[in-house]
């Protein structure tokens, strides 16, 4: 007959049950196949392939915390500064921010060669 495993007097890690079995405590005087197989699930970790939510929750919280931390780069002063860098400031009075953005979109396209390059709507259709 064979010897079945539980941890408790109530009930045996097969799932069998009956007044007759034989149980015991010691792992190794165990002879149910089944009992057996579940021991060494027990025994045995779970492989996971990919990491949990909370896992790549934490990850992220954890690198946004170390950018947070990490200091910013120090600009390293100019030993001289030339006429042609300070140019393109004086030639942009208004910041790109200040300006709508229909307003950039119509400043583009009026930069790009050909007559056609209105937005619709925005004026009547000359030619085509």
């Amino acid at each position: 007959m064979a010897i079945h495993y539980s941890a408790n007097q109530e009930s045996v890690a097969c799932g069998r049950s009956g007044a007759s079995l034989e149980m015991t405590q010691v792992e190794a005087e165990v002879s149910c196949k089944l009992c057996l197989r579940s021991l060494e699930k027990k025994a045995v970790e779970p492989v996971r392939k990919t990491p949990s939510l909370a896992e790549l929750r934490a990850a992220a919280k954890a690198e946004k915390a170390e950018k947070a931390v990490a200091p910013a780069p120090v600009a390293k002063p100019a030993s001289r500064v030339t006429v042609a860098a300070a140019a393109p400031a004086s030639q942009q009075p208004v910041s790109q921010s200040a300006k709508s953005a229909r307003a950039e979109w119509q400043q583009r396209l009026a930069q790009l060669p050909g007559r056609n390059r209105l937005p619709r709507g925005a004026s009547r259709q000359s030619f085509v």
